[in-house]
């Protein structure tokens, strides 16, 4: 009875073996990527599923490998992807979500193999079984378009070299920011002549679709090279759009917050310049203010850029001004602080004061007004920044 015993449980061993190993080494190929994946033990079959030795195919599929002895754990992680298999126990755990296997990782002949489908599939690759030619092929990685964050850090980065061709290859053809020509001409302007830096101190994704993406950034943005520039700190919300290729461009931009970074120095210190020079752009603020004291709209917009991106808006602020209040305006400093041949910047501070109308907030206003030069010779104003008020009573 016992030489029976023994018969048989030789018999039942064969069979198992058999089980395990149910072609000759070689049989089955293993395509990832075109390239065959050569193992050092030949893969096996247990219940219709492929084992493999973990660590060619983890390889073979980029990932980092681990394996703790402790616990007999076997760890492949990826850029996107964590993968944990355990000898002898039927889940894996794919990115921190328990998966259920049909076969468990075990040892054969002393190396530990694992169920190669749910791996590659855990890759986001395709697998494919072909039962004539007993190959199994495991497709591309999916490719990664790059993340709303990254694609904006790089953004940032084209500005900082003053890449203007990688600047605008960021705006999506279809954004309102194109039209005109005016966003490239201003880009390319300041490249030529500032070196401004900028430097990320917050950036987040508010939210994001298959196409669309919110971003906010916080961002100090301050020049290099000496000449004057309005440094501050802005909030800014940007709505990514993706393109026909699928990659991430910027649609629109909205300032949510600005602070300016100026020293009252640089603000008021007398710069070198000619004479007249210093008079003509002094005489463009005062006819200015004048204007708008005597609430002369043609002769208040005779001092303003035409070619201002807030023409329009101040046409139409100044329109109702006029047309709702009486103010009495006085200026205590102006002040030039830098000119060139086609551009300045005058630093003003002056009083507005109420005399009818409806509620207005009297008291000090500063300002830094951009100048730009005429065709015809003459100075107007560009664009005009406020960068502080006090109410009255407030000590200059």
């Amino acid at each position: 009875m016992k030489k029976w015993k023994l018969m048989l449980a030789a018999v039942l061993a064969g069979m198992l073996m058999m089980a395990w190993t149910a072609h000759a080494d070689g049989e089955i190929k293993v395509i990832i990527e075109d390239q065959e994946v050569r193992f050092d033990q030949a893969p096996v079959i247990d219940k219709g599923t492929t084992l493999v030795p973990f660590r060619a195919l983890f390889e073979a599929l980029g990932l980092d490998v681990e394996w703790k002895q402790a616990t007999k754990t076997v760890i492949g992680k990826g850029e996107d992807v964590t993968i944990e298999l355990r000898l002898d126990r039927k889940t894996a755990v794919i990115n921190g979500e328990v998966v259920e296997l049909a076969v468990a990782p075990r040892l054969v002949d002393g190396s530990t193999y694992v169920p190669l489908r749910v791996i590659g599939e855990a890759t986001g690759r395709d697998v494919k079984w072909d039962k004539s030619t007993r190959t199994i092929t495991i497709g591309e990685a999916p490719k990664r378009g790059v993340d709303p964050l990254t694609f904006y850090r790089a953004f940032v980065e084209a500005n900082n070299a003053e890449d203007l061709e990688a600047v605008m290859a960021a705006i999506h053809p279809q954004s309102p920011l194109l039209r005109g020509g005016l966003f490239e001409e201003e880009v390319a302007s300041g490249f030529e002549k500032l070196d401004v830096v900028t430097e990320i101190e917050h950036l987040e994704l508010v939210e994001e679709s298959d196409t669309e993406a919110v971003v906010r950034s916080v961002e100090k943005n301050v020049n290099t090279n000496g000449r004057f520039h309005m440094n501050n700190r802005m909030e800014l919300a940007l709505n990514l759009v993706k393109d026909e290729n699928g990659e991430w461009k910027i649609y629109t931009l909205q300032a949510l917050g600005l602070v300016f970074l100026l020293e009252e120095d640089e603000l008021t210190a007398e710069a070198d310049l000619d004479a007249d020079l210093k008079k003509a752009l002094e005489d463009v603020l005062i006819a200015n203010i004048e204007a708008s004291e005597a609430e002369d709209l043609d002769a208040a917009l005779a001092t303003i850029d035409p070619k201002s991106p807030a023409y329009a808006e101040t046409r139409d602020l100044l329109g109702t001004m006029f047309l709702a209040y009486d103010i009495d305006y006085e200026i205590e400093l102006i002040n030039v602080i830098e000119a060139s041949d086609t551009e300045a910047y005058v630093y003003t501070v002056q009083t507005a004061k109420k005399i009818d109308g409806p509620e207005f907030n009297d008291g000090r206003y500063k300002q830094v007004h951009q100048l730009r030069k005429q065709e015809d010779g003459s100075w107007k104003v560009y664009i005009s920044y406020t960068i502080g008020f006090e109410p009255p009573g407030a000590k200059p």
